[in-house]
């Protein structure tokens, strides 16, 4: 029996060998088919050959490559020589790490085949280019030309080459620190492959998602991300994802000090890289990690175990990788049974070799506590209170950067949700212009047979209807627009008051408290701009004060801050609109005003508002230079609709009155 495995195992060999000289053997069939032929049968015959030596530099892959690319371009067959420049620009860049390689293919044959038709090609050919000019460090050209990548791939309307160069880009941003960027980004890229089903690039775009938000200490979205992964992963054999996200969220655990959930992570993926091919690669890392886990979870004798697992590994094939992670462990085993003076060493060696890496701030403020505690442990308080002061320092301007980068996030998000809601306004715009376009040609294709007096009264009457139909229509949605633009408004403002303006504040407080005069007037003025944007946003005073006043207070403002001079006479109005209505009462105000200082050039401006038995009468008066009136109806100006929506919406009419040189004045009646 003992000669069973042998047999098995030349079995096997002899199986391997059989594939190689099959392999062997159609190579030298389809190379001598490639001498007898000519032209277009010789293409194919090429392109057979790079099939069979795919990716292999073995099988001379490259050159069959070059050979193919250089008689498609003879034979003007430039749409296939794109394709065969972008595989081979793609096999340098990605398996033999030769990106200069790459970019020189691009240069050589860019210019020749920019001239054909299959744009999605040449897309990838310059997204092959933008991973050149990253992989070389030239990050600012790489944008450029994954921007181009766009372009073509828009053109082309290639979903796929759109999600890559989208999701290579929010690689480039986050590498950068644009953190707000890349996080947009990457989250275009997942839509785009969630439409196109791709779960693999999914998960690589969440997984980016996932680690651009650690890094940022946005711990919870973080979460939210993998945890959407792993249960996209499912069932399936993505083992190596797995083990990445498992090991991700440990690291966030730990740093959040919930030690618990980082041993369930760090096992989780253990097991999960146990099932990969390659598990060794990793190995070192996580075994580090679960040593650690276990170390803070009271479980020494495991964490001993797993060391021995760790060290055997390095005595195998010692490599500068390996020895980092034992530094790295030696440090909290020794601290964790007591030996503060070895901790102390392998502490000063861990934070001297991320010191040396360059690596993330967040890592060298950990390692300085650890450091701090070790001294602290072993009885040297001045060593002690120096790193802890290190430690505080650094975790300080960590802090600071994070909330600068959130600040910066959340106004990019604002920004993004106002454009978003202008393209949402001008479409609908362009709907309702498109079905008064379809009336119009409707009345005009009736109106051609309308020769008998019947048909003629059909027309109108439908034309009357159809007319009283958009009214409403355009009515409705224009309400409907408004209410949601000031819900939005509102959410908005909440999240930049209660987020964005606390962290400010917490940002003011510590630089007051460290004498940083510099970082806390920054601050300050960061923290009036989020107030302003918020209170534009939504007006607090309403709830506050209530409208009669938060008007009046806006005035009195407006009187203060502008060299206007501004006659006031306002009823109490309190007790006449709901909240809804007492915003949008507020809202017209608020506009009018605004008109009046953007565009009047007015010295003197007038604001009445008076309670009658029939009803509540407004008249906002200045003495501008005014406009016609007609000619920005006749503009369909957005500002002018938008106010006379918010008196329709309180039932009210709406009159304009306009000179040039002479002066506006807006007179609103107003039933109760």
């Amino acid at each position: 029996m003992k000669f069973i495995p042998l047999v098995i195992s030349m079995l096997f060999g002899f199986q391997i060998a059989a594939q190689d000289l099959e392999l062997q053997s159609k190579i030298e069939f389809v190379n001598s088919k490639i001498q007898q032929t000519a032209k277009g049968e010789r293409l194919k015959w090429l392109d057979s050959l790079t099939e069979l030596t795919y990716r292999n530099p073995k099988l001379e892959y490259d050159a069959a490559l070059r050979q193919t690319i250089d008689l498609a371009i003879a034979l003007d067959s430039l749409n296939f020589a794109a394709q065969k420049v972008a595989d081979l620009m793609g096999f340098q860049n990605n398996f033999l790490g030769k990106p200069k390689e790459g970019l020189k293919l691009f240069n050589t044959y860019s210019e020749k085949l920019n001239k054909g038709t299959d744009l999605s090609a040449i897309g990838h050919m310059y997204l092959n280019a933008a991973d050149s000019y990253y992989y070389t460090d030239d990050i600012d050209t790489s944008f450029e030309y994954y921007a181009i990548t766009k372009t073509y791939a828009k053109k082309a309307k290639d979903e796929q080459l759109l999600g890559w160069a989208t999701m290579y880009t929010g690689y480039n941003e986050s590498e950068i620190g644009k953190f707000a960027e890349a996080s947009q980004s990457l989250k275009e890229a997942v839509d785009i492959f969630i439409k196109l089903k791709d779960t693999t690039n999914i998960l690589g775009a969440k997984n980016a998602l996932a680690i651009l938000y650690s890094r940022n200490a946005f711990y919870e979205e973080a979460e939210e991300e993998r945890s959407e992964s792993i249960l996209l992963i499912g069932k399936t054999n993505r083992y190596r994802t797995l083990t990445n996200l498992h090991f991700n969220a440990a690291e966030d655990y730990k740093r959040t000090g919930e030690y618990e959930k980082q041993l369930v992570n760090i096992k989780a993926a253990y097991l999960a890289n146990s099932k990969t091919n390659n598990a060794s690669l990793v190995e070192p890392k996580i075994l580090s990690q679960l040593i650690n886990a276990y170390c803070k979870n009271d479980s020494i004798p495991l964490a001993e175990n797993y060391f021995e697992d760790l060290n055997a590994i390095y005595v195998k094939g010692e490599s500068e990788d390996i020895k980092e992670q034992i530094v790295k462990a030696k440090r909290i085993l020794f601290f964790a049974k007591g030996d503060y003076k070895n901790a102390i060493k392998y502490s000063i060696q861990w934070l001297s070799i991320l010191q040396n890496k360059k690596t993330h701030l967040g890592d060298i403020v950990v390692a300085e506590q650890f450091l701090a505690d070790s001294y602290k442990a072993n009885g040297d308080d001045i060593n002690y209170k120096t790193h802890l002061l290190n430690h505080y320092t650094l975790k300080d301007s960590l802090s600071n950067i994070q909330k600068l980068k959130s600040l910066a996030y959340y106004q990019t998000l604002y920004e993004t949700e106002k454009r978003d809601l202008e393209i949402e306004n001008q479409k609908a715009n362009i709907s309702l212009l498109n079905l008064q376009n379809k009336s119009k040609t409707q009345f005009l294709i009736f109106g051609s047979l309308g020769l008998l007096v019947l048909f003629g009264g059909i027309i109108v009457y439908r034309s009357f209807i159809n007319a009283k139909k958009r009214g409403l229509a355009q009515q409705e949605f224009s309400q409907q627009l408004i209410k949601t633009q000031e819900e939005e408004r509102t959410r908005i403002a909440k999240d930049l008051h209660d987020g964005v303006g606390q962290q400010i504040t917490l940002i003011k407080m510590k630089a007051q408290n460290t004498d940083q005069k510099e970082l806390s007037g920054l601050a300050h003025n960061a923290l009036e701009e989020v107030r302003s944007i918020s209170r534009d946003l939504y007006p607090v005073t309403l709830k506050k004060l209530g409208l009669t006043d938060s008007i009046e207070q806006l005035l009195l403002d407006l009187d203060e801050e502008t060299d206007l001079f501004i006659s006031i006479e306002i009823d109490d109005v309190n007790t006449n609109f709901n909240e809804n209505e007492s915003l949008n009462f507020y809202r017209f105000i608020q506009e009018s005003v605004n008109n009046v200082l953007k565009h009047a050039n007015a010295k003197t401006l007038i604001v009445n508002i008076i309670k009658q038995s029939d009803g509540i009468k407004v008249l906002i008066k200045d003495n501008g230079q005014g406009f016609e009136v007609s000619k920005m109806i006749n503009q369909n100006s957005l500002g002018l609709k938008t106010m006379a929506e918010r008196i329709s919406m309180l039932k009210g009419n709406l009159s304009i009155k306009s000179k040039k040189e002479e002066g506006t004045s807006i007179l609103v009646q107003i039933p109760v």
